[in-house]
């Protein structure tokens, strides 16, 4: 699935975010910028490294990872790592609902389904898209010329950089904003959003230090999101409907 067919579907209705375009304290007056990553995002490109190159450890270690990952081709962790790698909003409904300990759907829940599509677009392809598009890193299954757990996007993976992982820094935000709204779930929402990140290796999509780097990149937009009122103000609305 195509990044930028995720902001298709929730420009329109991300408001929670479009207050980050107002950049100063002294311009309470203007209206936010519409959404798009220089004025929402910290620019990954800025403070992400290169990725690693052939000849460099870790780049073996990337390597050493992709191939212990494909070995679980078949298994249920390769199955799980499919389901993770759907970023349709349905599907990531149903698979953070387990860590959450609640049913995350549009009608029971709407106020944490909102949540869930504002960080799809934030996670999933403004906060990674700078450094991706820089760097356009070649993808594991294109070096080893194996399938990946999801073959039906390889052909939109193929033309889409690997370095950092969009998949991960979306599974971090989510796994951290989550526990934010519900701290009793905390350790099984930081487990789905490791496991989330090391499912981008099993399935052959990324490098291992793909994943580091967007779980950093991840970490980085959620200490952006708490400097953001309106993210409180949601905040409080998620909380509310999560212990009802």
């Amino acid at each position: 699935m195509k990044y930028h067919s995720i902001v298709s579907r929730f420009l329109f209705s991300a408001t929670l975010f479009s207050a980050i375009a107002v950049q100063a304290a002294d311009r309470p007056q203007e209206t936010p910028a519409p959404l798009h990553e220089e004025s929402y995002t910290v620019d990954s490109l800025y403070y992400l490294p290169p990725p690693p190159e052939e000849g460099d450890a870790a780049f073996e270690n990337d390597k050493a990872a992709y191939r212990n990952g494909f070995k679980m081709k078949g298994s249920e962790r390769w199955k799980q790592a499919a389901a993770d790698a759907d970023l349709h909003q349905a599907n990531q409904a149903k698979v953070w609902s387990e860590a959450l300990g609640v049913n995350i759907s549009e009608a029971t829940t709407p106020e944490t389904w909102k949540m869930l599509g504002e960080l799809l677009v934030v996670g999933a392809d403004y906060a990674s898209n700078r450094a991706k598009q820089h760097y356009m890193r070649t993808r594991p299954f294109v070096v080893f010329n194996n399938p990946t757990c999801q073959p039906a996007d390889e052909p939109a993976l193929r033309k889409n950089g690997s370095y950092p992982s969009g998949h991960t820094a979306f599974g971090t935000v989510t796994a951290l904003v989550f526990s934010q709204a519900k701290p009793e779930r905390a350790k099984e929402l930081m487990k789905k959003g490791y496991e989330f990140g090391q499912s981008r290796v099993i399935c052959g999509a990324h490098w291992q230090s793909d994943v580091d780097a967007g779980r950093y990149v991840g970490a980085t937009e959620y200490a952006r999101l708490e400097t953001v009122p309106e993210f409180h103000q949601q905040m409080e609305r998620v909380k509310a409907e999560l212990h009802q």
